[in-house]
């Protein structure tokens, strides 16, 4: 740290000897040849148009204004009010002594200056000086410090600004913050210096090292030869090829507990001090209370988005609930009302029917029940995706889709519907069942929306991705026939129990809410393409098979 001496003498040959002497040692040396300069020069140091002078070298006898008057107006302006002085003087009578410190002299030194006499003055005094701007400038770091860290509450910013503080004020090599994670082992969680990427990510174990005995006696630890200490762990350093001379550790302590240290290691010149390590004692509860608030903060943030994301949640489940209920209310209480209608007229009057009006009757009712069947079987398929886990695995997707076009028979002949469908089809994966009933949904749904009589054509693409390690994605298509859909139709179709021209056709809503929800579960997308006048195209993706050329 740069001294700086301020001289107030009126004779250039003392100035002279006094300035070699001085600079020989490494001080940075001013000087004013009168009492009236000298007070000038100190006004311009208190207004920060010049540094301020860390010793003033005064003359007692000059003229104008002498060095005791200088002196008491020094004195008397707060500003100078603990600027170290040192009286020079011919006079080396006791009366004189006594006026100089009564008038506020921190000492005197006799004319002609003795070399060893006043080096031993000055260090002692610019000592005392440098010793206070030290503590005054660490002070400020200290408020600092305090100010930036509780101005954030992110994590990273807060273990970052710590250690770069205390690199800086004990001018050391490394440093680094150690918190205890969830099972109550030491991890590094952030570091500075030439070590600090090897570092972070290393644990030990409670009370392991010098770091695990602070946190567990909740004690600092001044180790200036970490080699030689018992506590040492040198598996660190021989894990990260770093070696260890000395280091100071510090506990990191939020009401009475420990949450981690704050370690300091390789002082740069010398030896870590009792200095250094107070210092780092006055910085821990700062850092200590700044990284409590900072994982509290994201605690509490992590809980609310999750209370956000549930909320949300609970909101779309509410409303599909809601519009499940009113889809299965509707298609249920039609077949409820026809079987009933007709149930109470055979119970009326199954004496007045035709055997050929029982007939239809009965079939009637058949039919009534059989499709309140299907609508609880969807129900409980439906209820099935939401809530179980599949394995995933690869399919053979040619039988797949022949199975599902064989539970369409009846639909497929009653329509005269043509399906189309490619010879071979690609390895994906999925889970049979589940795709089954995706295929059996978007082709009843081509034959009931499609022409007259309706054409299907089933196909797919395959997407390779840019980085070749990475599966590629398969997208199957279901295209028919009919007028197409406009794009606020299309912007609906998806929408769950949503029902597209009920008057037209019969049917439920409940289709598409379960390919849906089986594409999703298996890591897929759905979606519809078309313009109206042209048909639809229907699709849902599937993870594909890296590598996996053949097909099914």
């Amino acid at each position: 740290m740069d001294v700086r001496i301020l001289i107030v003498d009126d004779s250039v040959t003392v100035v002279e000897a006094l300035t070699n002497i001085l600079t020989n040692q490494g001080y940075q040396v001013e000087s004013c040849n009168d009492g009236e300069s000298g007070w000038n020069r100190l006004l311009a140091g208190a207004e920060r148009q010049a540094p301020m002078p860390d010793l003033l070298l005064l003359d007692l006898n000059m003229p104008g204004i002498d060095g005791l008057t200088l002196l008491q107006r020094i004195r008397a302006d707060e500003r100078f009010a603990l600027l170290p002085v040192i009286i020079l003087t011919v006079e080396a009578d006791a009366a004189t002594r006594m006026m100089a410190l009564e008038g506020g002299a921190n000492d005197y030194l006799p004319k002609p200056i003795q070399t060893l006499e006043l080096l031993v003055r000055v260090k002692t005094l610019t000592g005392w000086k440098l010793a206070e701007r030290l503590q005054q400038r660490r002070l400020e770091h200290l408020i600092e410090a305090g100010r930036i860290l509780l101005s954030t509450l992110d994590l990273d910013s807060v273990l970052e600004r710590v250690m770069q503080i205390a690199m800086v004020e004990t001018n050391t090599e490394d440093t680094s913050i150690w918190l205890r994670d969830d099972d109550g082992k030491l991890e590094c969680r952030a570091a500075f210096g030439s070590a600090a990427e090897r570092l972070v990510g290393i644990k030990v174990e409670p009370g392991q090292g010098i770091a695990g005995w602070v946190l567990k006696h909740k004690q600092s630890a001044l180790v200036p030869d970490a080699q030689a200490d018992p506590r040492f762990y040198p598996q660190v350093d021989q894990q990260i090829g770093f070696q260890t001379r000395d280091l100071v550790t510090v506990p990191l302590l939020v009401r009475g507990t420990s949450i981690g240290v704050l370690q300091a290691v390789n002082k740069k010149q010398g030896p870590f001090s009792s200095a250094d390590l107070a210092w780092l004692e006055v910085l821990a509860p700062l850092a200590a209370a700044a990284i409590a608030s900072a994982r509290l903060f994201y605690e509490l943030r992590q809980r609310t988005l999750q209370l956000q994301q549930r909320t949300i949640e609970l909101q779309a489940h509410n409303e599909e609930l809601d519009a499940f209920a009113h889809t299965v209310a509707h298609d249920l209480k039609s077949p409820v009302t026809s079987m009933v209608g007709y149930a109470t007229t055979l119970e009326t009057l199954h004496d007045q029917l035709s055997e050929q009006e029982l007939r239809q009757f009965l079939h009637t009712i058949t039919q009534g029940a059989r499709k309140m069947g299907r609508i609880i079987e969807e129900l409980l398929l439906l209820a099935g995706v939401r809530k179980k886990e599949v394995e995933m695995s690869p399919l053979d997707m040619a039988t797949i889709v022949t199975e599902a076009i064989q539970r369409l028979d009846d639909m497929i002949e009653n329509s005269q519907a043509h399906i189309v469908a490619p010879k071979t089809w690609p390895v994906a994966l999925g889970y049979g069942p589940w795709v089954e009933e995706v295929w059996a949904n978007y082709i009843s749904n081509a034959i009931k929306y499609g022409g007259q009589p309706p054409r299907v054509e089933l196909g797919y693409d395959v997407s390779v991705a840019s980085d070749d390690a990475a599966p590629p994605t398969v997208r199957f298509w279901v295209r028919d026939n009919g007028p197409g859909l406009t794009e606020e139709a299309q912007a609906q179709l998806f929408v769950p129990f949503t029902r597209l021209d009920q008057l037209r056709v019969e049917g439920h809503g409940l289709g598409l809410s379960i390919v849906q929800r089986i594409a999703e579960k298996l890591g897929g997308q759905v979606g519809v393409e078309g313009e109206v006048g042209r048909g639809s195209t229907f699709f849902f993706t599937l993870p594909g098979v890296t590598g996996a050329d053949g097909a099914s």
